[in-house]
């Protein structure tokens, strides 16, 4: 097995396992339910996911509070950011569970996909930026 894959692997292994035995404990062990329940159920993680991103965005971004949206609101609210951020890792792995992949899958896949984006910023005629 290619070695960057490998690593990458294990990393993403690792946290999947941490989460996996999380939602076990707690009967959010979604991926064993029915095709309907588990489709909805991955929907639900995903919108919970993008809601936790928003809020780190809130973060730095409330327009209409002081301290909200200064330039240095990003280090200043560093540590909030990055739990928010962590929140939404958290639900993204449980749809990663749900989903069935594993480390290797999602290591190949993320390979595959940065290799077409570094493609498609060298070749400026794919349209992209």
């Amino acid at each position: 097995m290619d070695d960057k894959i490998r690593k990458i692997q294990e990393g993403i292994d690792a946290l999947l396992s941490l989460q996996r035995r999380f939602q076990e404990e707690h009967g959010f062990d979604f991926w064993k339910e029915n095709p309907e329940k588990k489709r909805d159920m991955f929907i639900r993680t995903l919108f919970a996911a993008i809601d936790e991103l928003a809020e780190a965005g809130d973060e730095v971004n409330r327009w209409w509070k002081k301290g909200f949206k200064e330039p240095e609101a990003l280090e200043t609210k560093k540590e909030t950011v990055l739990e928010e951020m962590i929140d939404s890792l958290h639900f993204y792995l449980g749809a990663l569970l749900i989903l069935g992949v594993d480390g290797k899958e999602v290591a190949e896949a993320y390979l595959r996909k940065n290799k077409i984006n570094f493609e498609r910023q060298r070749n400026k005629e794919l349209g992209y930026v």
